[in-house]
């Protein structure tokens, strides 16, 4: 009886560590620069509410590209406006007048996961099926 509550109880540890850790949003933006070592900040930062953001067109403006904003998250956080707003906020940290979105890419990953027993008590390694989505925009300034 013991082997079976500790094999139910490793069982439900192992998908509850693997339902957490997928679930979870992404951490911060990350900048980067199109030229290798090139500068990472453009001006004073500003507000995000100053940052234009372009989705279906371009600007009509001349503009320079600064580099890649890019945003990694969870598929389960299918929130769009929010990962533009987290967007903006990296290009308003970087001095950006704004940002033009690209194309989304998703990831899969198989991961090994928990030791769990198997119903004859042999030790069975699981696996873990992690996706990611990452976002992207070109940081600009006015040309």
């Amino acid at each position: 009886m013991k082997f079976w509550a500790l094999k139910l109880a490793c069982a439900f540890c192992a998908a509850g560590l693997a339902a957490g850790l997928s679930s979870c949003g992404g951490g911060g933006a990350e900048f980067y620069p199109l030229k290798a070592g090139g500068q990472r900040v453009f001006g004073a930062a500003k507000s995000p509410s100053k940052v234009a953001v372009f989705i279906t067109k371009k600007p009509d403006f001349p503009y320079d590209e600064l580099g890649m904003i890019v945003y990694e998250t969870s598929p389960n956080f299918a929130d769009e406006p929010a990962v533009y707003e987290k967007l903006r906020e990296k290009a308003a940290e970087i001095g950006a007048d704004g940002i033009i979105i690209m194309n989304s890419q998703t990831s899969f990953e198989q991961r090994p996961g928990a030791i769990i027993l198997d119903w004859s008590y042999v030790p069975v390694q699981t696996e873990n099926s992690v996706s990611r989505i990452k976002y992207r925009a070109m940081a600009i300034r006015r040309g």
